[in-house]
């Protein structure tokens, strides 16, 4: 770890220069004062961000990194209130007078009266929180190195400085996309040009506008202040906004390069490496299994969530920049030569994690179609196969899949549809739209319960025999371990049971690939960055890499293989992004006052009426509700830039 000079993050003054704060100076006899900017392993004098100034170096140029913080700064300040801009501009023409030699007496007091006086009259959080809160900081501890710029004692350096860019809900979204970013471009109607930039890391956005789990939400400063912004929903309205007006052609290849890459799997994260591979000129053709695109965004979500038509829209937006897909197309047995044969240089594998896992219940091997695995259910629904409803059904599991089976049921008319899940409420992974809405259509939950065996009477499920179960200490997910209570066995009448405990990947296709490694879960070996395995032109991403995950982290992984197969075909070093995964996003200054300002709410079906099909259940916004939420935003981007 680095020790610090000097540092202002988050307000607390850390100062081991001679002269610098007595007890801080005292403190660092005792033990080397840490950086807290978790840099590990990157070479760096100095960084300026959102949050403070941390020196590591004594021998930094705090001035001219605090130029290129400007220069950084005033790229991001909108000008909509003006503010945070003319004083940008104003500091960094006070800099360029210090620098030509210009008499220019009081420049620094005038400096700090700006960034005091951006901080307390900016409209957004960056203006208010980030745009020269550094800069007041650098000008107050380090006032002898901008004076020397007065006797010339000191120049401003052009050289280059490492920047970042996020915000607290960018850092949380798994495809870190620019959301201040598109949420701005639809408080000033320009939806079209929030849909591209959308488009830059999200390539299925009506999707992942209505099936995210939306992290975003829960990092969103405005949880502090009244509501999260409707971050997911603001990207439903862009591409909402398309199928309303019109769709725009994705952006074709810049151009073609010749070679091609064969894709298995036409879920997320095969899409998005097609994608954007097209895109970069390649020829690219998808294999996929089933009669349709989208993975399990096709088959493992009923269309009350994820009306089919806006799957199919993006997809052949995508087929239409020249990606082909060869539906009905199974890789029994990956053949890597065969595949060069016919002029393929790179190979992505994203076969999803289709296959249900065993719940151990006695009996479950042998079991009929009155047992089943909930990906399976789902994917029978969703081709279109007629299940016949049953007096009642439970469902094993607490995830998003068992909401998804249980409420197919509810629309399927089972009489009776009853969760059993071996945690509580509080541990369930599925989200709390999904839980509530659930309730609302009457499915039942009952906690603290797991099935051991299956009962039948001629063949036929009667039962699960079930044990209940205590929370002990907490596991390798972090949640309270379930333990069974001896003796406490009872049976729960059923003629029909959904396991949905968990999927995995299906990799029998790779045997006899030993260049293609699994991992002890079943997954595919890969790289973390480009998503390589062992072989070096073949890559893989999405579930069966990551195990099952949401569909952005999928597309996220499809993004970054792309980069990946590109870097290797050409022969060229990746760029990689910079990670600010250790920086702490929320942490800031008072930020000032923001008055509250609840969320758009949305209108949903009414439930005796949504329970009679798989029509969607959610509203959207219309454009000019889209507009009014994207107003709540605050732009809260944190920048960073170092030497």
């Amino acid at each position: 770890m680095n020790k610090v000079v000097f540092s202002s993050w988050d307000g607390r003054i850390i100062d081991t220069r001679k002269g610098g704060a007595p007890k801080e100076k005292k403190a660092a006899r005792g033990a080397a004062l840490k950086c807290p900017i978790p840099y590990e392993g990157m070479k760096m004098g100095a960084l300026m961000g959102w949050n403070g100034l941390v020196v590591l170096d004594p021998k930094a140029d705090i001035v001219s990194l605090a130029y290129a913080y400007l220069h950084e700064a005033r790229k991001l300040s909108c000008g909509e209130c003006s503010v945070c801009m003319i004083g940008i501009d104003r500091v960094i023409a006070i800099l360029k007078d210090m620098a030509a030699g210009k008499v220019n007496a009081g420049a620094l007091e005038e400096i700090e009266t700006i960034a005091v006086g951006v901080a307390a009259n900016a409209k957004c959080n960056f203006g208010r929180a980030s745009a020269l809160t550094p800069i007041l900081d650098a000008v107050r501890y380090y006032r002898g190195d901008f004076l020397a710029l007065n006797d010339g004692g000191r120049k401003l350096e052009g050289k280059n400085f490492g920047t970042a860019i996020s915000a607290p809900c960018m850092q949380a979204c798994p495809a870190t996309l620019d959301i201040p970013g598109y949420i701005e471009l639809i408080r000033n109607n320009r939806f079209e040009e929030s849909l591209k930039l959308i488009r830059e890391r999200c390539i299925l956005p009506g999707v992942i506008g209505r099936a995210c789990t939306h992290p975003c939400e829960s990092a969103c400063v405005r949880n502090n202040i009244d509501e999260p912004l409707a971050i997911r929903l603001l990207k439903r309205a862009a591409a909402d906004y398309e199928l309303s007006n019109g769709a725009a052609a994705l952006k074709s290849p810049v151009a073609e390069k010749g070679e091609k890459v064969a894709v298995v799997g036409a879920g997320p994260a095969g899409l998005a490496a097609a994608y954007h591979l097209r895109r970069m000129g390649y020829s690219v053709t998808i294999f996929e299994i089933l009669p349709k695109g989208g993975g399990m965004a096709a088959v493992g979500i009923p269309d009350y969530r994820l009306p089919k038509d806006i799957l199919n829209h993006e997809i052949d937006l995508i087929r239409r920049t020249g990606v082909e897909i060869k539906y009905n197309s199974p890789i029994n047995k990956l053949d890597w030569p065969n595949l060069q044969k016919k002029g393929y240089k790179a190979l992505f594998l994203a076969v999803g994690a289709h296959v249900g896992t065993e719940v151990g219940c006695k009996g479950e091997d042998s079991a009929g179609d009155d047992f089943i695995q909930g990906a399976d259910f789902l994917r029978k629904l969703n081709l279109g196969a007629k299940i016949k409803p049953r007096k009642k059904v439970v469902i094993i599991g607490g995830g998003n899949v068992a909401l998804d089976c249980a409420r197919s049921c509810i629309r399927l008319g089972f009489e009776s549809v009853e969760i059993l899940y071996r945690r509580t409420l509080a541990e369930m992974p599925a989200s709390k739209e999904e839980i509530d809405q659930a309730l609302e259509e009457g499915v039942k939950f009952s906690y603290l319960r797991a099935p051991i065996s299956i009962t039948r009477r001629s063949g036929k499920m009667t039962g699960l025999i079930c044990i209940k179960m205590r929370l002990g200490e907490p596991d390798e997910s972090g949640r309270r371990r379930p333990i069974p209570v001896k003796g406490s066995q009872f049976k729960v009448q059923t003629d029909m049971a959904i396991a949905a405990t968990g999927q995995r990947p299906d990799t029998r296709f790779l045997a006899g690939q030993s260049s293609v490694k699994t991992t002890k879960w079943g997954t595919i070996e890969a790289g973390p960055a480009t998503y390589r395995t062992h072989e070096d032109r073949i890559f893989a991403g999405g579930d069966c890499v990551s195990g099952p995950a949401t569909l952005i982290e999928a597309l996220h992984m499809g993004n970054q293989a792309a980069r990946g197969i590109d870097a290797y075909i050409q022969g060229k070093a990746i760029q990689m992004e910079v990670p600010l995964d250790g920086i702490d996003m929320k942490a800031q200054r008072d930020m000032g006052f923001v008055a509250e300002n609840s969320v758009r709410k949305t209108l949903h079906r009414e439930v005796n009426e949504r329970r009679q099909d798989f029509s969607e259940v959610e509203g959207g916004y219309v454009n000019e509700e889209a507009i009014e939420e994207a107003k709540r935003c605050l732009r809260c981007y944190r920048l960073v830039v170092w030497s």
